[in-house]
């Protein structure tokens, strides 16, 4: 069983209400998330402030303010090589954005694809990003479990899989493969162009280039995994 170790170091937000999403953070992933994608069971715990997560766990750390540019949150890895997700406090609600959606989107990526390296290849050859929240994201896409607002995320149909049936996301809002709704993005390689971000319907015919500051998670995507710089807890 896979350990999550919940990590809260932002002045922002209090322990108790970091237990709070701990429940309903589980249950979505235990239940929705591996009914799905099939990722496996997790345990959910709580770490203090000041004490080291225990060896082997993945985490969850709560922050403050945002350490790469238009990052209201995002997934990583650890020192140990183990996956991250970094969710940033006050950066999100400075955004009005949903704290306990930004947490679950994180969360929900990070199961599926732990070491940042999954994309699926369409009938044209191209490959998109194995990211199952980000064409989904809005808050207004997400739905309550127990009170608490979490992230919807697409199934492997959104990918275009010929095997896979039903849904296209969890809560059936897409209607077809590679749909992007409204507020939501995708990463698409094609060759020889590279990786390209294409946006929802409000700009469905818009895209460009993937250019990401040196070392964020999109910019290394790009580059092969001996490249790839490890984060370190620095908080």
């Amino acid at each position: 069983m896979i350990q999550v170790a919940f990590i809260n170091e932002s002045k922002s937000m209090s322990d108790a209400d970091v237990h709070k999403l701990m429940s309903p953070l589980s249950t979505q992933w235990n239940k929705d998330l591996n009914a799905v994608w099939g990722v496996g069971s997790a345990q959910f715990t709580f770490t203090p402030r000041g004490t080291p997560p225990a060896h082997g766990t993945w985490w969850v750390v709560f922050l403050n303010d945002t350490d790469q540019a238009d990052a209201l949150a995002y997934h990583d890895l650890t020192n140990e090589g183990l996956p991250i997700s970094k969710i940033f406090v006050d950066t999100i609600r400075a955004d009005n954005s949903s704290l306990s959606v930004g947490a679950s989107h994180e969360i929900c990526e990070m199961a599926v694809d732990p070491w940042l390296n999954s994309a699926y290849q369409d009938d044209n050859d191209a490959f998109w990003a194995g990211e199952i929240c980000d064409p989904v994201e809005d808050d207004q896409y997400g739905y309550p479990i127990d009170g608490t607002l979490v992230s919807d995320f697409v199934t492997p149909a959104w990918f275009g899989h010929h095997n896979a049936a039903g849904a296209i996301d969890l809560r059936g809002q897409a209607k077809r493969a590679f749909e992007i709704l409204s507020g939501g993005y995708a990463q698409k390689y094609i060759h020889n162009k590279g990786w390209e971000q294409f946006t929802g319907a409000r700009a469905r015919q818009r895209q460009r280039a993937l250019h990401a500051p040196p070392g964020s998670r999109r910019e290394r995507r790009v580059r092969t995994w001996r490249n790839w710089v490890l984060s370190r807890r620095r908080w």
